[in-house]
């Protein structure tokens, strides 16, 4: 379905794409992977046809839709449901020409019969596209998407500039779902979602008839939603069919065949070149020497493969002796704006333990992680750590530590063990993609993603022995949430987790509990039974009366519609029927008008002549008072549409 030959893409002076080759094929579900700055949003750009190409050719079918997940929504008032509508510009527009026409229809002066001819079929126009988009379960479809993405039944009617950043995300995605284009371009479509949701997307990706690509960090996600992986490295692109984990091995084997490749060359151009050296000097050896040089300069070097990128192995510092209770909360209360958030909520943690805090977005991880570091006051209840804890607190939004004025290397020292030299904090610092002259940055000059992974750095370095993470792998490329991971799975401290990276939560923690209606409870069972609960939970969840009103109406009026149309164009038939009738009707009479044919010798044809008359004038009485039935029923029918339809 789309095609890219030998394309060229640079920057100035980096090259991103050098004689690339792609193919997408239809149905396929293809993970774009490769490292920070190698050019895959570039990629998909080039894709969609939103960047254009320094060399090289694009073949797309001209059919073809494209849909990219945009990654900022405009500000707008009208509520998520009807902004994940608009997904469907056509629908959209369809319905709004619907309207109009009704309009029109309702004017006194457009009932002219040229103006009824072209208003009458327009509508069936719209009307029969309509019914190819599936006009009357829009809103039903809309909805299951963005109830399945984490939204309640009563989000659903709230404007879009009700909610932040990361509920828009959500909106976005819902909004390309809904679209259903042939190709769908998904630029770090997890970010923003909580696990559950991710979850639901899994699914939801797998079973969906269209191709995609995908860039994302989260190895897992690759895992459970591609069957093609292509890695974008050095210019090039690279093609593995599989999962992400199938790729991890197939690209092993490739380097292993790459390296003994590159050592029997290495060995053959040392043996003729050791041969040319020792003979060169010898005229018996001249022709020899002379065919060995030809051969050496028509040697291809085979170059490396790009390796995987080495991660440093994270030892967070020994911390400080810990009690056996670190954590407890007895008949916690918290309401935000009248909404409660925990009502007489318990909890316990132990010393050692590694807890992650499961939950849809809304039910109070963040807020009982806040809780728990001071960040919050009570409105009931108690939460106690327990003597000797030293609590270390990390969120994305939680960066006013940081010295504007310092360097990276600088700021990170301030945590930095006795233990530790500069070139073990350097290596971390690489790990989190930090790497050489980048940590001699001041902290005022570095994004919000960047400042967050120098917190997570000085926090994971402070010796704590209680780590309170929210989402610690927000802007962590593949390698690093490894290194994160590897990192808290040897921790000697203990642990409590929210994060949407299902790999992080089952490779770390080992108990698991559930926030929901104001209530922390242990988890019954794994995490992936969870979450296939969850996500067929989603899935389940019924239309609200009001919807299966909707629906049931849109169903009725898209089955009069149906009817409308059958009987009107059972009406046009009549009617060119009743014309052409009444032609033969006037011809007729004109004949018998004619007093020759009353004349003797024209006594056969007059004859005739009656018959046919008498005959056309039964069958145009009995087309007439078919087609006064047929207009009874379309009025019949117009009186059950209303509003939506104008057409008599």
């Amino acid at each position: 379905m789309i095609l890219l030959e030998k394309i060229n893409k640079s920057f100035g002076a980096q090259t991103l794409l050098h004689e690339a080759d792609l193919a997408l094929n239809p149905g396929e579900k293809v993970g774009l992977i490769g490292p920070n700055g190698a050019g895959k949003t570039t990629l998909l750009r080039i894709i969609e046809g939103a960047e254009e190409i320094d060399g090289g050719h694009i073949s797309r079918l001209e059919t073809m839709q494209i849909g990219t997940l945009r990654q900022e929504l405009h500000p707008s008032e009208r509520s998520i449901l009807q902004e994940t509508l608009h997904g469907m510009p056509e629908l959209v527009r369809l319905r709004e020409e619907r309207q109009q026409l009704q309009q029109q229809w309702d004017d006194p002066q457009s009932h002219t019969p040229t103006n009824h001819d072209r208003l009458s079929q327009r509508w069936g126009e719209v009307e029969h596209r309509l019914e190819q988009l599936d006009s009357y379960t829009a809103e039903a479809r809309a909805g299951a998407l963005l109830l399945g993405l984490g939204f309640s039944r009563e989000m659903l009617a709230r404007p879009l500039n009700a909610f932040s950043g990361g509920w828009r995300m959500r909106v976005a995605v819902a909004q390309l779902l809904f679209a259903k284009p042939d190709l769908l371009l998904l630029d770090e479509p997890t970010n923003h979602l909580d696990l559950e949701s991710v979850a639901w997307l899994e699914n939801y990706l797998r079973r969906m008839p269209q191709t995609f690509v995908v860039v994302s960090h989260d190895r897992g996600f690759l895992n459970r939603v591609c069957q093609v992986i292509v890695e974008l490295d050095d210019g090039a692109l690279s093609r593995y069919q599989g999962s992400f984990d199938d790729y991890v091995e197939q690209k092993a084997i490739l380097l292993e065949q790459r390296e003994k490749l590159m050592q029997q060359q290495s060995r053959r151009i040392e043996t003729i070149t050791r041969f040319i050296n020792r003979f060169r000097a010898k005229a018996t050896k001249a022709r020899q020497v002379q065919s060995r040089i030809k051969l050496l300069q028509k040697i291809e070097p085979v170059e490396a493969l790009p390796a995987a990128q080495e991660v440093a192995r994270i030892r967070l510092p020994e911390p400080g002796r810990s009690p056996l209770k670190m954590v407890t909360v007895r008949d916690l209360s918290k309401q935000f704006e009248g909404t409660t958030v925990f009502a007489k909520a318990n909890f316990d943690c132990q010393r050692g333990e590694k807890i992650a805090l499961l939950g849809p977005n809304g039910s109070g991880k963040s807020t009982l992680l806040k809780l728990l570091a001071g960040q919050l006051p009570l409105d009931g209840g108690s939460c106690q750590l327990g003597e000797r804890v030293q609590a270390a607190y990390f969120t994305q939004h939680a960066l006013d530590d940081l010295d504007p004025e310092a360097t990276i290397l600088q700021q990170v020292s301030t945590s930095l063990p006795n233990s530790m030299n500069e070139t073990a904090l350097r290596a971390i610092l690489g790990s989190f993609l930090f790497s050489g002259d980048e940590v001699f940055k001041k902290i005022k000059v570095l994004s919000g993603g960047e400042r967050a992974r120098v917190a997570l750095i000085r926090l994971l370095l402070s010796g704590a022995n209680l780590l309170l993470l929210d989402e610690p792998t927000n802007h962590l490329d593949m390698e690093s949430r490894a290194a994160l991971s590897d990192a808290l799975e040897s921790y000697q401290g203990t642990l409590i987790l929210v994060s949407h990276d299902r790999e992080l939560l089952q490779n770390v923690c080992k108990q698991f509990y559930l926030v929901r209606a104001g209530t922390i409870t242990a988890l019954e069972g794994n995490l992936d039974s969870y979450l296939e609960q969850s996500t067929q939970a989603r899935e389940d969840l019924p239309a609200s009366p009001q919807q299966e009103q909707k629906k049931q109406r849109l169903q009725q009026r898209e089955q009069v519609s149906s009817d409308l149309r059958r009987k009107r164009q059972q009406a046009r038939q009549l009617e060119q029927k009743i014309h052409q009738l009444e032609g033969e009707q006037a011809s007729l009479e004109e004949a018998l008008a004619d007093p020759e044919i009353y004349q003797g010798p024209q006594s056969e044809r007059l004859k005739q002549t009656l018959a046919k008359s008498k005959k056309v004038a039964q069958t145009l009485e009995e087309a007439m008072l078919e087609w006064e039935t047929v207009a009874l029923a379309v009025e019949a029918l117009l009186s059950r549409h209303g509003a939506a339809d104008p057409k008599p």
